[in-house]
This record gives C-alpha cells, structure tokens and sequence, in this order.
C-alpha cells in the first residue's frame, strides 16, 4: 500500500480495529442504556467540529506516484448552557484546539475485524487552518458529530451521529469563516440521515501493526464485546471502500 503524504507532519500513529452496526433512531435509546449497564458506566457525550482538505495537487493520470489522502481537522466543541450567549458572541473558530487526521483506506485482511491506520498531531498554537493550507490542502467540506463514549475493557464504543451546519441563505452576505460551519445554536444543526439513524462503532487502539499479540488482543476484544451485543444488533466488518479516504 503506498503511503500517504506528509507522513512527517503527524506525531502520533496507531492500527485502529473496528466493528460497525447500523443503529435506527428509535433504537438508539436502548441501545445506548444496554451498552451503559454492560459497561457499568454513563456516556460520555461530546460534539466534534470536522474539517475535510484535500490536496491542491492534483492526482497523477495513471495511477502513478504516491496516493493522495483527504485530512481532518477535528475539536472538540464546548457547548454552554446559555448557547443563545454563545452565538451572540460568535464562535471563535481559529482559537479552538485541533487535531488533524489521517485514516488509512483499510486493509485487505482475513481479520475478523476492520483494520486501519491512523495518523495525528495536535496543533497547540496558532492557525490550524492555515497550518494544513500551508502543507499543500485545501478546504474541501464540514460537518459536525454528536457522539456518546463508552468503554468496555481495551474497547472504545461509540454512538455517533453525523450534523450538518445550517447553510447560508443565497440572499444574505456570508459572515467570515461561515463556510466552515458554525455549530451555535446546536438546534439549527440537521442530520445527514433525513431517518436520523446512528453508526455504532467499537474500536481498539494498537500501537503498532507488527505487534501481533496485541492485535490479536484486539480482536478477541472486539469479538467478545460483539458476543455481548447479540441480538440487540449486528457489529460487522464495515464495506472497505466505504472508509476510502484516498482522492480520485
């Protein structure tokens, strides 16, 4: 598999192992209180702010040269009680914190699991956007995910929903920065889904693809949290194109 680009750019790196269930939005409930009871643990609910770029340089005709990836810039995003306060005062974009990512497209393996690399670096200062443009990218698209986080054991569990921001209406002059998105007020963010349904995801971090008892560690995790959830639904290897990250 060839290897992505500015590799160099990212500190930290690990093999992601998944599991996928498609969970509609009448069952997300239940759900989410069975996976609490099982882990004996509330959720740890959260918002996350995704910026997609993609590289300016266009792909080689032929398939020549390296494989060209989109990246990610992903914060967290403090919502407030008084978010009627926090739209007045604008959400300050640049100044939140940000990690960029790079997912792998996922192995072809026998595993019984999804299998990928990950690359990331926290950016702890300055302009992030302008940081990634400075690598050679440019802004391709956002959106945002509500997520309840769980764990069981070495198994991350995540309850995911994709947002999307509110577009700006054709007849009105866009504000700086609104083609990123602004997540305030949470109310005006709509599903990608018109059914609203959720991803559950379970995943097990590795530090390295060549450590062989870990991954199998892993994988054994993965299929016992699996066991665990039959019969409420189905966690399965995710379709490998589907988590293609590379540009066409």
């Amino acid at each position: 598999m060839a290897k992505p680009q500015h590799v160099t750019q990212f500190q930290n790196s690990h093999q992601e192992l998944s599991l996928y269930s498609h969970i509609p939005a009448s069952r997300q409930p239940p759900i989410l209180r069975i996976i609490s009871g099982i882990t004996g643990m509330l959720p740890e609910n959260s918002l996350h702010h995704h910026l997609v770029f993609k590289p300016k340089r266009p792909k080689q005709p032929g398939g020549g040269g390296a494989e060209l990836y989109y990246v990610q810039l992903v914060s967290k995003v403090e919502e407030m009680e008084d978010e009627k306060g926090k739209e007045n005062r604008g959400y300050e974009l640049r100044k939140q914190k940000w990690k960029m990512t790079l997912e792998d497209i996922p192995e072809v393996t026998r595993k019984p699991v999804t299998s990928r690399s990950v690359l990331s670096s926290n950016i702890a200062e300055g302009d992030a956007i302008a940081f990634v443009e400075s690598l050679g990218y440019t802004f391709q698209s956002a959106y945002f995910t509500r997520s309840s986080r769980l764990m069981h054991g070495n198994v991350i569990i995540k309850l995911s929903q994709i947002l999307l921001p509110q577009p700006t209406p054709p007849s009105s002059t866009p504000a700086p920065g609104a083609v990123f998105g602004n997540p305030f007020p949470t109310s005006s963010l709509t599903t990608l889904d018109p059914a609203k349904s959720w991803i559950l995801k379970a995943s097990v971090r590795v530090q390295s693809n060549q450590d062989v008892e870990s991954l199998n560690t892993g994988v054994n995790g993965l299929k016992g949290f699996k066991e665990l959830m039959k019969g409420m639904c189905d966690l399965e290897i995710a379709e490998r194109l589907a988590l293609d990250t590379r540009v066409r």
